[in-house]
């Protein structure tokens, strides 16, 4: 089974209201707020049917009116390098 990991020399801070991500040394820092936050949280260590699951779940949201979007989401934080899809028990 894979999970989502950070990328290698990519760097996150989480705080209260937002997580900060940025590749390692020289950024740019992405903030992440809100169900953005949520989805880079959830994301860590699960699989992708497990993140639009557990991210519907916490925001009472129906299922099937957030998976494209929250997959689509996932795509992107793959495509700039901060997320990676990995064996699972990395992260």
């Amino acid at each position: 089974m894979t999970a989502f990991a950070p990328a290698d020399r990519v760097g996150a801070v989480v705080t209260p209201d937002a997580v900060y991500v940025a590749p390692l040394p020289d950024g740019p820092i992405l903030v992440l707020e809100g169900t953005a936050a949520l989805v880079w949280e959830t994301a860590l260590g699960s699989s992708r049917e497990a993140v639009a699951e557990r991210v519907a779940a916490a925001t009472a949201m129906p299922i099937d009116d957030i998976r494209a979007e929250v997959d689509g989401f996932l795509e992107r934080l793959v495509a700039q390098g901060l997320l990676v899809v990995a064996p699972a028990g990395r992260y």
